[in-house]
């Protein structure tokens, strides 16, 4: 009888072997099917707005979206590289859209973000002289990826939110320790944001329709940075 049970014990444990073997080898193939590309920075939140899909079905739901034009370079004269950006997530979405009031208002909101999934794209646009279209085209390139996570939010110079992460980001992540860091950046008019006439939006994305079309009920019943029950704008914990 012993021997029997000791049999049976041992192809009982060889089975809970390859059992959990085969578990491993499908989590590490399932791992390795995507890959993560996360680039973080700070920069100029601009044209939030609401996109109708083309497509019929499940993707044709409207989806949020947002440019943002990326600092780098010299602090004191910066570059730009301008994100076309879907938000991704429900945190992301709630913060673009508080900040969709002070955009649309000419306000200057800076964030410092992480999208994920970049990845460039050419378009056609007229050629312009002194904002004169001069019947010419040429050949542009932007960044379109997803916004995955906002980590602070200044409006004129004033902090508004800042994001309390289990392990806090260094300010060379992206995260500055200051709102007055942004004070003294300067903003070229001439390098803003492609305007919405010159930078088509992806081939399964329809142009922007009207905000109040598309946002639905609950959405347009959340509050905004410029406005807030005693009428000033107060700082929002994380």
């Amino acid at each position: 009888m012993l021997p029997d049970l000791a049999l049976r014990l041992e192809e009982g444990v060889r089975f809970l072997s390859i059992f959990f073997l085969e578990i491993f080898e499908m989590n590490a193939t399932t791992q390795t099917n995507h890959f993560n590309l996360h680039t973080s920075g700070i920069g100029y939140l601009n044209r939030v707005r609401w996109v109708q899909p083309k497509q019929a079905g499940r993707k044709a739901q409207p989806f949020l979206a947002c440019s943002v034009s990326a600092l780098r370079g010299n602090a004191e004269s910066p570059d730009y590289t301008y994100l076309d950006l879907r938000v991704s997530g429900q945190e992301a979405s709630e913060l673009v859209e508080k900040c969709m009031e002070d955009v649309d208002q000419n306000r200057k909101v800076v964030i410092s973000f992480k999208v994920g999934d970049i990845y460039p794209h050419m378009y056609e646009r007229e050629v312009k002289v002194d904002g004169r279209k001069t019947g010419e085209k040429e050949m542009a390139c932007l960044i379109k990826g997803r916004l995955l996570l906002i980590n602070t939010i200044t409006i004129d110079g004033e902090r508004v939110y800042s994001r309390q992460a289990e392990d806090e980001a260094s300010p060379q992540d992206g995260q500055p320790a200051s709102s007055k860091e942004f004070e003294g950046f300067p903003v070229d008019e001439s390098q803003q944001e492609p305007e919405a006439d010159e930078a088509p939006p992806a081939a399964a994305e329809a142009p922007p329709v009207q905000r109040r079309q598309e946002v639905p009920t609950m959405q347009k019943a959340r509050p905004s940075f410029s406005r807030s029950p005693k009428g000033v704008r107060e700082p929002v914990a994380a």
